[in-house]
């Protein structure tokens, strides 16, 4: 009984470990690989259970791990793609669900001025929407091609990381956060019974505000991180 409950268990760790070398990212692959061959030669399953676990970490992490030769183009393509298919859609989830919200509070908010506001957050809305929609991932190759490929994740690459920076970036910025305080301390002004709660909208909005700066350019850093690798590789 112990030994087919032991057998399930290292099963189960091998599971974990395929799993995560199916879904890692693309240069980490080789990583997850090491690992376990390395479980090989660990005795005790449920210590190997934990081994594999912890391998899953390198799903959760975004470090940077560059292409070891063209023929990973393809993969890591195909993931970036996949991730800006996430973002468009989540992001134009979000945007229309704020649009829809600002453009009810133009029927339903007393005064001329805030209603003005929230028309303003609204059109900030489609603006983002614009944006997000406009920097959506292309058609990929039809064809087993490795400079096709790798010219499509040139392409790629060089949209996300312009979209993260200069005027894409800082556009976005200047149009939603502006509109958002215009809203917030109009509101604490004509109401101020609910200024408090306006604040707290406030503050939380130049927080976002704030913390989007070193997100945003962090990641055009990222991009262009792997735009510089997949130039090294085809040099």
């Amino acid at each position: 009984m112990t030994t087919i409950r032991m057998t399930m268990i290292r099963r189960l760790a091998l599971k974990v470990l395929n799993a995560a070398a199916r879904h890692a990212a693309p240069g980490t692959r080789d990583w997850v690989t090491a690992m376990s061959r390395e479980m090989d030669f660990i005795e005790n399953d449920w210590a190997a259970l934990w081994w594999a676990l912890g391998s899953t970490r390198i799903l959760f992490k975004r470090q940077h791990v560059p292409l070891a030769d063209l023929s990973g183009v393809p993969r890591a393509a195909q993931c970036l793609v996949n991730r800006i298919r996430v973002r468009t859609r989540n992001g134009c989830v979000a945007t229309t669900i704020v649009f829809v919200a600002y453009i009810g509070f133009i029927f339903t908010l007393p005064g001329s001025m805030q209603r003005v506001r929230s028309g303003l957050v609204a059109v900030s809305m489609l603006y983002m929407a614009y944006q997000i929609y406009a920097r959506r991932a292309g058609a990929s190759p039809l064809e087993n091609d490795s400079a096709a490929w790798a010219g499509f994740y040139r392409t790629e690459l060089e949209r996300q990381r312009d979209f993260h920076r200069g005027l894409w970036f800082w556009s976005r910025l200047a149009v939603s956060l502006p509109s958002f305080i215009l809203f917030c301390v109009g509101g604490a002004i004509a109401r101020p019974a609910d200024a408090r709660d306006y604040d707290a909208m406030l503050a939380v909005f130049i927080l976002l505000g704030i913390w989007s700066v070193p997100l945003n350019l962090g990641r055009a850093r990222k991009y262009q991180r792997q735009l510089d690798d997949l130039e090294a590789l085809q040099k």
